[in-house]
């Protein structure tokens, strides 16, 4: 008799840019998807390494028909960083809770490392969201950093990814940099773990591309081809 596998736990994180990269096959370079004779360009959005829809082509990853291939990741280096929209709130939160200048949450020593040991000793999700709670109020009260000394700055937001610092606007760049200073141990008291989610990562570097699977084209019955939505809005990022 098989006994079922049973699952433990699932876990939530961000896709780091090393994982990005390491999942792509091919980094696209131009926003044009297929050449005059109608075959995908190397380096577009329809690259055949990112997989193949249309019969008698082969995948140029793994070698697949299309009704064999499922379809392979690419990847667009972005010229600058960009704020992730979705992580816009948590990145506000951040803000107001380290130091600009040692990057340490601005709770005191000997508290932060009561809530540390509260988190290891707390089994339920519940239990858990109140220590954080509890730390984001702690360093969002803080007015002078117990680490370096440094004054807290008053931190703004302006939706939808606008960010200021004592009404200088600060760059997608300079906000990374600043929760790159984040360690570890400072992480886990900010509702991530540093092993799967670490905040940097809310600033986009590398953006994933979906296998040309995920957003087929179609022939229409003029004969010309009608590209997916979200392959519209690749190019326009390209």
């Amino acid at each position: 008799m098989r006994i079922p596998k049973m699952i433990g736990e699932v876990r939530f994180g961000i896709l780091s840019p090393q994982e990005i990269l390491k999942m792509g096959v091919v980094k696209i370079t131009t926003a044009d998807t297929y050449d005059k004779d109608g075959y995908p360009i190397a380096g577009g959005l329809m690259d055949p390494h990112l997989g193949v829809i249309d019969p008698g082509i082969r995948c140029r990853t793994c070698g697949g028909k299309s009704k064999e291939c499922h379809g392979h990741f690419g990847y667009i280096q972005l010229a600058r960083p960009v704020i992730h929209v979705g992580y816009a709130r948590l990145i506000y939160k951040l803000l107001r809770s380290v130091c600009p200048k040692c990057g340490r949450v601005m709770i005191q020593p000997e508290v932060a490392d009561r809530l540390r040991e509260e988190l290891a000793k707390s089994k339920t999700a519940e239990r858990k969201a109140l220590i954080w709670d509890r730390a984001f109020k702690l360093a969002d009260k803080a007015k002078v950093c117990p680490y370096c000394g440094e004054d807290k700055p008053n931190i703004d937001f302006e939706k939808p990814t606008h960010f200021y610092q004592d009404g200088q606007r600060l760059t997608p760049m300079d906000i990374r940099e600043r929760l790159e200073m984040i360690p570890d141990e400072d992480v886990l008291l900010m509702e991530m773990d540093p092993k799967v989610a670490r905040p940097e990562w809310t600033v986009l570097t590398v953006l994933p591309v979906p296998p040309v699977t995920v957003r087929p084209s179609i022939t229409l019955e003029s004969g010309d081809r009608s590209e997916d939505d979200l392959t519209h809005k690749l190019v326009d990022i390209v």
